[in-house]
């Protein structure tokens, strides 16, 4: 108990820190919508990829939908909770020949924690997706989000802004597979414009991101599931926040997925696609070890 107060009173004389806790809805943990802004600005477990390995570049062909889910079990010093996330992604050309995409992301989270409190949040997210050569894609967004979440969340703000700007690079044939290189970055501030829940009070808090990391990613040998080809992908992703102090400025996801294409077609970049994944997540508490935030998440992508 002596632990948890001397924390609190810590957390009361940082700015921008109201609580260690992996609960923070706006900014400043895993779970919060900063958190998944960036998550949806480099995303190294989507469906952007050509399971042909003979293909050196990304699988761009024409407009896509995508639809996911995701269920995360998290835990972090004594205190354990769920989230359930839906998301949908809508990518088009904006003209006739254009080989740039753009790409519109509307994410809705329910976040619980096993004392029974409860927060929704949502967050649009648009941008466009260039192709610098076939294998290497820059992708500017721009992202708003909104919490409808008490004071127990740690809501200094219930609006937010993320701004970033991401690189995917792909080496294809590594040995068997292909290699992917993700960079991002990103800022994000909090904004009072009263759209979700009015906070106890209002505090401005600006964040700036830096997310890297890698996949992999193995076609198999052989067909599966009636004859249609399948891959398995493992990445690792570095979130990294600087700029304001935030309860957990550094997060490591590892993941682990399978895919398989859902019909045969001869354009193969256009055959339906279903992908199911396994996540680890770890954060870095700031302030002690104690608080280290530990997450698994089951999730499931279908593009048509």
């Amino acid at each position: 108990m002596k632990k948890y107060l001397a924390t609190a009173a810590l957390l009361a004389v940082v700015p921008g820190m109201a609580q260690a806790a992996p609960y923070l809805a706006t900014v400043g943990s895993p779970n919060s919508l900063q958190h998944g802004a960036v998550t949806t600005a480099l995303n190294l477990n989507d469906l952007d990829y050509d399971d042909d390995p003979d293909t050196p570049g990304f699988d761009m062909e024409g407009d896509a939908d995508t639809i996911g889910g995701a269920i995360s079990y998290w835990g972090s010093a004594g205190v354990e909770g769920q989230r359930y996330e839906l998301r949908y992604q809508k990518a088009l050309r904006p003209f006739e020949g254009s080989r740039a995409r753009v790409l519109i992301d509307p994410v809705l989270n329910v976040l619980h924690v096993n004392n029974g409190a409860t927060a929704t949040m949502g967050t649009l997210s648009t941008g466009i997706e260039i192709p610098v050569q076939p294998n290497w894609l820059i992708t500017p967004r721009i992202a708003y989000g909104i919490t409808d979440a008490g004071a127990f969340f740690g809501s200094t703000s219930s609006d937010l802004i993320t701004v970033s700007a991401s690189s995917r690079y792909k080496i294809a044939q590594v040995g068997r597979g292909d290699l992917t290189i993700g960079n991002m970055i990103g800022w994000s501030t909090t904004t009072d414009w009263g759209l979700g829940r009015d906070p106890a009070f209002y505090l401005k808090e600006n964040v700036f991101t830096f997310r890297n990391g890698v996949a992999y990613q193995l076609p198999f040998k052989g067909r599966m599931f009636g004859g249609r080809q399948g891959s398995m992908r493992a990445s690792y992703t570095w979130t990294k926040l600087t700029d304001d102090p935030q309860s957990y400025e550094n997060v490591h996801e590892a993941a682990l997925s399978i895919g398989v294409r859902t019909r045969e077609a001869e354009q193969k970049s256009k055959a339906e696609q279903l992908r199911i994944g396994l996540i680890y997540t770890h954060g870095t508490s700031s302030f002690s070890h104690d608080f280290d935030y530990d997450a698994v998440t089951l999730t499931i992508g279908y593009r048509f």
